[in-house]
């Protein structure tokens, strides 16, 4: 009758005493091996020296075909849905960004498969991987709690550089802060307020936001004017057209103005006065200058008109008579 197996030789269900110390299984490849009449240390042998080399060398090989062919379907992929907002953008700067955008997606993707396979490889070299992923897991679900703000933070970074919902250069609202975005990184927009104050605006707390650098705008210049007779709602409706038209028909203009001006006679009316509206449809780069000199040929037009009390009078010209 045999003796007993030691309990730790029972417990994993008995080594041959040839065994290697600190085998505690065999594979496939090593019962081949002693099936074909090696020993068990020569079978282990051959198992470590051959068989897992190449379990290697297949893992890697395998890692750089999937991160390659996946990282270019992953670039495809992004490539067709970020299509039609590609076509509806009027930035410059849009396929530049659009294929930076496809570069980081595509490196991501290759970390992910590259990492895999190094766990992989590591389990195949007979490391011990439980305790280190249980780490891993403890450690990064405390980091991902803690930093949830910042990772929406740089993909909302991300999905608004795939989109192009605004550039460099633009004048956009977010929120309460308006202003001309200076920078724009995965994480944060910096704006340029009209006073001079600089805005960070973290970009997952861009929830909505009115881009007024995109298609076209309006020019509007709103006008208050007291008449003193019936007839100068008709003159001051007439004179501030030709003044307005003008102004559309210079060459500055012109090209960017594809419409004639807009004119609501009586925008709104008290007992004294009434106010006009003025709309001009241009460039968003031309709006400012282009109210300026509505509002400047209006009002000039109005003042030769006797419409609009008039300025201090020209130097050049000579003095009204008395009376």
């Amino acid at each position: 009758m045999a003796p007993p197996l030691p309990a730790p030789l029972a417990a994993i269900g008995g080594l041959p005493s040839s065994a290697p110390l600190g085998v505690a299984g065999n594979g496939w490849f090593y019962e081949v091996l002693t099936k074909a009449g090696l020993s068990p240390s020569t079978a282990h042998t051959v198992d470590s020296l051959v068989l897992r080399p190449l379990e290697i060398v297949l893992v890697a090989l395998v890692a750089v075909l999937v991160a390659h062919f996946g990282a270019k379907a992953v670039r495809a992929f992004l490539g067709r849905l970020a299509g039609p907002a590609l076509h509806r953008s009027e930035s410059r700067r849009a396929d530049a960004r659009l294929a930076t955008m496809l570069a980081l997606a595509a490196n991501v993707w290759r970390f992910g498969v590259f990492l895999m396979a190094v766990f992989l490889i590591l389990g195949l070299m007979g490391l011990d991987l439980a305790p280190l992923l249980a780490s891993a897991t403890v450690i990064g679900a405390t980091i991902g709690f803690g930093a949830q703000s910042l990772v929406r933070d740089y993909l909302s970074g991300f999905l608004l550089a795939i989109e192009d919902q605004f550039a460099i250069g633009d004048t956009i609202a977010v929120n309460t802060v308006s202003g001309t975005v200076e920078d724009l990184t995965l994480r944060v927009t910096r704006l340029r307020a009209a006073d001079g104050k600089i805005w960070y605006v973290p970009n997952g707390e861009i929830r909505v936001m009115a881009n007024t650098s995109r298609g076209s705008a309006r020019a509007t210049v709103v006008l208050t004017v007291a008449p003193a007779q019936k007839d100068d709602l008709e003159r001051a409706r007439q004179v501030v057209t030709d003044a307005a038209g003008s102004v559309a028909a210079r060459p500055e203009f012109a090209p960017h103005c594809p419409e004639p001006p807009q004119l609501v006679a009586v925008a709104d009316a008290d007992a004294a006065s009434f106010r006009m509206q003025l709309t001009l449809k241009t460039r968003p780069p031309d709006r400012d200058h282009l109210e300026a000199e509505l509002r400047r040929a209006a009002v000039q037009a109005l003042a030769d008109a006797g419409l609009w009390p008039a300025g201090p009078p020209d130097p050049g010209e000579p003095p009204a008579p008395p009376g």
